[in-house]
């Protein structure tokens, strides 16, 4: 046990390495990259949950290999080559909490995020055995790697990124579509439901459902708590 937490945290520490930060958005040759590369992990940092008041302030991104940071700080800012790469239909993004990450690029940034998948839902639909469906627990779980989340509740809307800042936020990327591939493969062995249906069936239409949320969401029609959408798609 003790030699496999040792080769957990050098994994963990070699992925941390190879990212870059970028103030506004990507460069061009990334963003071709990113395209070649097909599948992405996107998360966003936030000055706060309530979409009509708060704002992004960073976005991570992540093929597995290349790991990427994007500081926002400019109002009204457009990311154009962020906005190409997440509207690109033929690239998959992966989420942890799609609908949050989803609504508040496209209310704060003007991109509508094509193509996407959360894992919190699939996590919900094939561990029906547990009711925590955080990344940590599912890097516990299923990778037998521990996150740190302290470091979440912190000011996100300064002009500099504390070291523990961009390591916590590239952290939620660079495991995401190990944890996606996993839960691909749980959902895929779970076979047949009660239904008839199989688990996979359910997961594509969870997933498909949540584009029709949200522009109802972004357009107000939530509930009072927007993000509390009942149980399959809740914060």
């Amino acid at each position: 046990m003790v030699v496999a937490n040792r080769l957990a945290a050098l994994l963990r520490t070699t992925k941390l390495k190879n990212f870059k930060l970028y103030q506004e958005d990507i460069p061009e040759d990334l963003l071709e990259y990113y395209r070649v590369a097909g599948l992405l992990a996107v998360d966003t940092e936030l000055t706060g949950l309530n979409l009509f008041r708060d704002k992004i302030a960073t976005i991570q991104l992540s093929d597995g290999y290349k790991h990427t940071l994007v500081q926002i700080s400019r109002q009204g800012w457009i990311p154009e080559n962020l906005k190409a790469l997440l509207e690109n239909k033929s690239v998959e993004k992966v989420f942890h909490f799609a609908l949050l990450d989803v609504c508040f690029l496209q209310k704060d940034l003007n991109i509508e995020t094509r193509n996407f998948q959360c894992t919190k839902v699939m996590s919900k639909i094939v561990r029906t055995y547990t009711q925590w469906h955080g990344l940590r627990d599912l890097a516990e779980e299923l990778l037998d790697i521990k996150l740190d989340k302290k470091t979440r509740e912190t000011c996100w809307f300064g002009e500099e990124l504390s070291k523990d800042q961009i390591n916590y936020a590239i952290g939620d990327v660079v495991w995401l579509l190990d944890i996606y591939r996993k839960l691909n493969e749980l959902i895929e062995s779970r076979g047949l439901l009660g239904s008839g249906r199989s688990c996979q069936d359910i997961n594509q239409a969870a997933q498909e459902a949540m584009t029709h949320l949200v522009p109802l969401i972004v357009s107000g029609y939530g509930d009072k708590d927007p993000w509390d959408l009942g149980w399959l798609f809740k914060y």
